[in-house]
């Protein structure tokens, strides 16, 4: 019985940078693919199927940060992991990643150990049993039917809208599901398949994320900061804040002076 090799999928346009990566990993047991630009990327990720994407955030026809989330949006890619690689330190460029739906931002100049670490750890995450393709598993579990996946795909974008809209309120998932035409046991199996979260925690990564850059942009106090974000009062939302970042609110903003 052959095992599964694991299939990467690196989208990088620089080539100093892509042979860095290559030199890093040469001595793991996986096949690598590579694209130097999105439009081949996306087209690799749907027609070679790799069980994880490396993706730098800057390339030359389209933003990082919008490539994954249409990677995340189209069913035959949307179960593959993507982690960033990227110069951008700041952590409101990590918070974007994250709310476009990587599961890991790492910041360049990195050593080959973390890079190797940081990969090992995600590639033991993979389950897929040998001989079987993830990508055709995954579409037969979110596509019984065109119409299915069509009115998934409608859900899901309806709610991203209004939910990046509405950034300021708190989403009831019952009345959100109403609103865009389904119900709440449907809405949260789509953001499940499409983002592998929650509603609740998707609209809390876009309240922080509308945090830190009023905490970078504007002079506006933590109060009312803190009620753009939909928290009651500043404790809280600095609680919150701290427990995400590890720093308090005001500390943050000083910190990006």
């Amino acid at each position: 019985m052959n095992s599964h090799t694991p299939r990467l999928l690196i989208i990088e346009d620089e080539p100093d940078s892509m042979i860095l990566l290559l030199a890093s990993i040469k001595e793991l047991n996986i096949e690598v693919i590579t694209a130097i630009n999105g439009e081949e990327g996306l087209r690799k990720a749907i027609s070679d199927k790799p069980d994880l994407i490396f993706l730098d955030v800057v390339l030359p026809d389209i933003d990082g940060y919008k490539l994954c989330k249409q990677l995340k949006l189209n069913s035959q890619t949307s179960h593959i992991p993507v982690i960033f690689l990227s110069g951008r330190v700041d952590l409101n460029d990590k918070l974007r990643g994250f709310n476009a739906g990587c599961i890991d931002y790492i910041t360049k100049p990195y050593s080959a150990a973390e890079l190797l670490a940081r990969l090992t750890a995600q590639l033991k995450n993979l389950t897929t049993p040998p001989n079987e393709n993830p990508v055709n598993l995954a579409a037969l579990n979110i596509k019984n039917s065109n119409a299915d996946s069509n009115n998934s795909k409608r859900i899901i974008e309806q709610a991203l809208e209004f939910l990046n809209n509405n950034i300021s309120i708190r989403p009831n998932t019952i009345e959100l599901a109403h609103k865009i035409g389904t119900n709440e046991r449907k809405l949260t199996e789509v953001f499940r398949e499409y983002l592998g979260m929650t509603v609740a925690e998707y609209h809390y990564n876009l309240r922080m994320e509308l945090a830190c850059r009023l905490l970078k942009e504007t002079e506006l106090v933590i109060e009312i900061i803190s009620q753009n974000c939909s928290y009651k009062n500043a404790g809280d939302f600095t609680r919150a804040f701290k427990r995400t970042f590890g720093i308090n609110p005001k500390d943050y903003r000083n910190s990006q002076r």
